[in-house]
């Protein structure tokens, strides 16, 4: 998987390269250049000029990047803090110290830090169903009765997926309590607790509310309180519209979001996005380079200043998901691990903002903190924990010996849409196992897989580590890897097939109407037993893929999520749909039995087969269902 995204991201910085408007090379403060040697074994001036190669790319001709803030630190001592580019490029305003970006889901590293603070007093049971600490009744969509742990939420494991209902909001007006939100975007339980692994905003921020109910006091306030405060980080917002730190939500107005197009090689201006993240815990968090680097700081010292005794942290930071039945950490009580030429453990995030990342290691206490506002990301995020970490090599884990293996079949990411009105999203970014190393891959044992690829940045041979899942009689289930787990799908070319099956009807009842209505205008046109509702099913079978794609187009439009009303409007359409090619099936049957001159039920046979396909496919893929999801 991560080979794919290697590529990918080569890609995008290849066709980057041709890019960028006037921009400074760099402001930087803070630099030292004493030769320490970093984790990827590169000293720090060397790492350095990798940063100002990415930095010159800028070379007032095209654009590269729109801005960055790049922090590297070890122990208390910050190595080097860079500024780079603009915050506004029309109006020239640089990224500077005061540049408040936003910090998407590192935010929820405070949920975790807070429940182990809580769990540290005897206040939080790890391993009690939440539902314990929850107001009655709160969940409404579950599937399983087995409990819903502290553990579960942290793995993102808890069987959730990815929720229908809008998670960003406009109007800060429209913003609710944390229990209201939550209770308006519940998504559908899919999967039994601690079966898979699939990324959940949702998850995190009720654990965010178990917080809230357990200490009686708003989230917000608790991680200024016990957080903040101890660190002194005073230029951090947590809530949603920023308004519990003033100098945030002054600087945060003037940041600009951008996005950059290879082929014109500009920057687009997409202003400030002031999308409002209700189920903040979750990721609403934003803040100046300095106060992260400070958070990031004290989860690499030994004293543990967030917790009452030292130990409590390094629980924190033992794993709780591992791959296969190895040893292995994919995940550590929330904190995801990242095999380097070290271990490291951290968080990313994302909003419509931009993007941002904290990692670190612990032994060396070597950490990097970068924000960028780009929300597809730029070179500075993709690129400096390699930097400073480097690469897995090969054989860290494996050897010359080691046996092969070779995957078949094809896998949907567990991170989407299994039930409702968006179920055919997953079917559409499918992953064959030649995607996934050609199909051949490393096996370590203990259900622990290796990918090799190539480097791009120094073109050396690396590896990324792949977990199997397996059922009960050892068959193979799901593939892990951090945060979304892949599920093997046995009959995705069956389900393609009828999903494809179903576009090609709509596009041949396009053709059809048009052919019927040259028949028509030249007088060629005759009536026939049927014709009426054969005319009806081409329609019903148009409208219904326009309603598969207006619910996409809603989805993207309403801010990652489909609001009650839209959902109901197109789910009732698409019953309608069902019912009239349904009728259209009955009548193309009868008319076939029907005793006529010139009967030709070959005919009919194009159009009963057509609007099968369609009363399947809407009933399969649940395109109706826009009701408790």
């Amino acid at each position: 998987m991560k080979q794919l995204i290697k590529r990918c991201a080569a890609a995008l910085c290849a066709g980057l390269m041709l890019t960028a408007l006037p921009c400074p090379a760099a402001y930087a403060e803070e630099t030292k250049l004493e030769p320490n040697t970093l984790p990827s074994g590169k000293t720090l001036d060397v790492a350095l000029m990798d940063l100002d190669v990415i930095a010159k790319k800028n070379d007032g001709s095209d654009d590269y990047y729109a801005a960055a803030l790049v922090g590297i630190f070890q122990g208390d001592e910050v190595l080097h803090t860079g500024y780079y580019g603009y915050t506004d490029i029309d109006n020239g305003i640089a990224a500077d110290e005061n540049s408040c970006f936003e910090w998407g889901s590192i935010s929820k590293t405070f949920i975790w830090v807070s429940a182990f603070q809580l769990w540290e007093q005897g206040k939080l049971d790890l391993d009690r169903d939440v539902r314990e600490y929850l107001p009655d009744g709160f969940f409404q969509h579950l599937s399983y009765n087995e409990p819903i742990t502290m553990l579960n939420l942290m793995n993102h494991n808890a069987g959730w997926q990815e929720t229908t209902r809008p998670i960003w909001k406009t109007d800060a007006n429209a913003i609710g309590s944390l229990h209201d939100e939550l209770r308006a975007i519940e998504p559908a339980q899919i999967h039994r607790p601690g079966e898979i692994v699939a990324y959940s905003n949702y998850g995190a921020a009720v654990a965010g509310y178990v917080i809230e109910c357990i200490t009686g006091q708003d989230y917000c306030d608790y991680v200024h309180e016990h957080i903040f405060e101890p660190l002194g980080m005073e230029q951090t917002a947590l809530n949603p519209t920023h308004s519990d730190c003033p100098f945030v939500m002054e600087q945060r107005a003037k940041m600009h979001s951008y996005s950059i197009f290879s082929l014109t090689a500009k920057a687009n201006d997409l202003g400030t996005k002031p999308d409002y993240i209700p189920c903040y815990p979750a990721g609403a968090a934003c803040g100046t380079l300095s106060d992260m680097i400070r958070y990031g700081q004290a989860l690499v010292d030994d004293s543990a200043p967030l917790f009452q005794d030292p130990e409590t942290q390094r629980k924190m930071l033992s794993g709780t998901d591992f791959f296969g039945t190895s040893d292995i950490p994919i995940c550590c009580h929330g904190f995801w691990c990242t095999e380097h030429s070290v271990r490291t453990y951290g968080h990313s995030g994302g909003t419509t903002f931009g993007q941002a990342n904290l990692e670190f290691d612990p032994v060396s206490k070597v950490g990097i903190a970068v924000m960028v506002n780009e929300s597809g990301g730029n070179p500075f995020l993709n690129d400096l924990a390699d930097i400073v970490f480097g690469h897995l090599a090969p054989e860290t884990y494996g050897s010359d010996s080691q046996g092969k293996t070779k995957l078949r079949g094809y896998f949907l990411p567990a991170r989407s849409n299994f039930t409702g009105l968006m179920r055919f999203i997953p079917f559409l970014t499918g992953i064959s196992a030649e995607q996934l190393g050609s199909g051949q891959i490393d096996d370590l044992g203990n259900g622990v897989l290796q990918q090799k690829y190539t480097d791009q940045l120094n073109e050396q041979v690396s590896a990324v580590l792949v977990g199997k899942r397996l059922a009960s009689d050892g068959t193979l289930t799901a593939l892990q890897s951090p945060s979304c787990d892949l599920l093997l799908d046995t009959r995705y070319l069956t389900k393609l097939c009828l999903f494809t099956l179903y576009m090609i009807g709509a596009v041949v009842s396009v053709y059809l109407m048009l052919i019927r209505r040259k028949l028509r205008r030249a007088g060629r046109w005759s009536a026939y037993a049927g014709a009426g509702a054969m005319t009806a099913g081409r329609i019903s079978r148009m409208l219904s893929v326009i309603l598969m794609l207006m619910t996409y187009v809603v989805y993207r439009k309403c801010h990652g999520g489909i609001p009650y009303s839209a959902g109901q409007l197109i789910g009732i359409g698409q019953l309608l749909c069902i019912g009239v090619c349904g009728f259209a099936i009955i009548a193309c049957l009868a008319a076939m039995l029907m005793k006529q001159e010139n009967r030709k039920p070959l005919r009919y046979l194009p159009h009963c087969v057509m609007n099968v396909f369609t009363v399947a496919a809407v009933i399969f893929f649940e395109m109706y269902k826009y009701w408790g999801i």
